[in-house]
């Protein structure tokens, strides 16, 4: 049995038990196309099902093989993790549930734009893209390598669903953060219209996508506020720069770097606090 069959497997378990959730970790980057190996599988559960999972999870046969322990955790009360059975590399197999996590909001605002899909021959309910990208913006340099290809895979998405009809350009314009879904729009010659790149500013959320559209733009007064601003050195220097350049390339990749740094630091020390509180408890 493959890890996409046993995912399926599994879900299929927690439906019959009456258990809500949405596939995230390394399966959710799988079936936006990322083929990477994973063994995990990690999943964003509804706080309804929480307070009972052990007890729940004890009455599926599908786990009744091996049995069934609950492994320490890391965050009490907001991840939980339990032994399931042993791998062909004789590993143990986790099965790991997440109520909340610092990185993303709750399942009740997550469930809605949900993505989805079919996955071993069953439809499954994954994160939304964006969702994704953001539970993986922690401090470990494999989620960044995933965020890479991911926001590709975004930026592509984005841009087919605005030629559709399906979201505006400006929507596509505003989530921009990756070389690929750049060099598309250029290619398309989508950022010629400088009221629509305006527009798009106005709505961006993170430095990345400004520092690719500023130059386009230059005379925008001021740029919205977002979780890590970029440097007012590399701005006037994008402001100045001409679109598409070498230098202007270099300084979107300094504001990626700025951007990547902070969000690392950020998740470590969220991490050390709750190292910090199990420490003195």
């Amino acid at each position: 049995m493959t890890s996409e069959q046993r995912l399926a497997e599994i879900i299929a378990a927690l439906d019959a038990l009456g258990l809500k959730c949405l596939v995230m970790g390394g399966h959710a980057v799988r079936f936006y196309g990322y083929h990477r190996e994973t063994d995990d599988y990690d999943l964003q559960l509804a706080a309804e099902g929480w307070d009972e999972l052990g007890e729940k999870l004890s009455k599926a046969t599908l786990f009744s093989i091996e049995p069934l322990v609950e492994g320490s955790s890391w965050r009490p009360g907001y991840f939980r993790r339990f032994r399931i059975g042993t791998l062909a590399t004789a590993a143990d197999e986790w099965l790991e549930f997440w109520k909340s996590n610092h990185l993303l909001p709750p399942f009740e605002e997550l469930f809605p734009r949900r993505t989805e899909g079919t996955y071993a021959g069953r439809t499954l309910s994954f994160l939304s893209l964006p969702d994704l990208i953001r539970s993986k913006e922690t401090e470990r340099k494999k989620d960044w390598d995933d965020i890479k290809y991911l926001e590709g895979f975004l930026d592509a998405s984005l841009l087919a669903r605005a030629e559709r009809g399906e979201c505006t350009l400006v929507t596509a314009l505003s989530e921009l953060r990756s070389r690929r879904g750049f060099e598309m729009l250029l290619l398309k010659g989508y950022l010629k219209e400088q009221n629509l790149i305006k527009e798009a500013l106005l709505k961006a959320k993170n430095p990345i996508t400004q520092a690719y559209l500023l130059p386009f733009a230059p005379d925008i007064p001021i740029l919205p506020g977002v979780s890590v601003p970029m440097e007012s050195a590399i701005s006037n220097k994008l402001r100045r720069e001409p679109p598409a350049s070498p230098l202007h390339l270099v300084l979107v990749e300094a504001v990626r770097q700025q951007y990547i740094r902070a969000a690392q630091a950020a998740d470590k020390a969220d991490k050390q606090l709750i190292r910090a509180r199990l420490a003195q408890s």
